[in-house]
């Protein structure tokens, strides 16, 4: 059985400026590093990222969907493969609620009737409180990276500088 890694994308895989331009993608430090070590210890990887701005009319779903591509070319160019991105379009304000949007786990069923994974031997990181719950509501490991940007009142299992330490943890508990 493969073991699964959900990875937010802004924050913990591109800087968080609320990108939808690929010009403005910014590859965090450490995410090829640390995604090829993981790959390396047998994770697949599924990106969930909640792209409110769709709903709030500052980009549109064929921006998001450019931008997820073009961070798949570079991450696969690092030899680095993605199973799946799943984007969450909605923001309750503007579209109502939902069941996909972080920290609900909708985009996680999706994965699990796609993938056939099993939540509770997953491992979920995230930048945010939204995304440590999310973890936590699918049963999984939680790690947190950790930056200035967000609160952190949500407690994660694991804080993390970023994905080479998240690679040097589980390595450490695999040998």
């Amino acid at each position: 059985m493969s073991k699964y890694f959900f990875l937010d994308r802004d924050g913990v895989l591109v800087k968080d400026t609320r990108p939808y331009k690929i010009e403005d993608m910014e590859i965090l430090p450490g995410v090829f590093e640390g995604l090829r070590k993981l790959q390396f210890l047998g994770f697949k990887f599924i990106i969930v990222t909640n792209q409110a701005g769709i709903a709030k009319g500052y980009y549109t779903r064929e921006d998001t969907e450019k931008f997820n591509e073009e961070l798949l070319v570079r991450l696969a160019e690092e030899g680095i493969s993605i199973q799946k991105v799943y984007i969450c379009p909605h923001h309750p304000d503007f579209t109502g609620r939902c069941n996909c949007r972080t920290p609900k786990t909708g985009m996680a069923e999706k994965a699990v009737k796609e993938f056939n994974i099993v939540l509770a031997k997953s491992y979920f990181i995230g930048d945010k409180d939204s995304d440590i719950e999310f973890g936590k509501n699918c049963g999984g490991t939680t790690f947190r990276i950790i930056n200035s940007q967000y609160p952190e009142t949500v407690k994660a299992d694991f804080r993390v500088a970023n994905l080479v330490e998240v690679a040097e943890v589980l390595e450490a508990k695999e040998s």
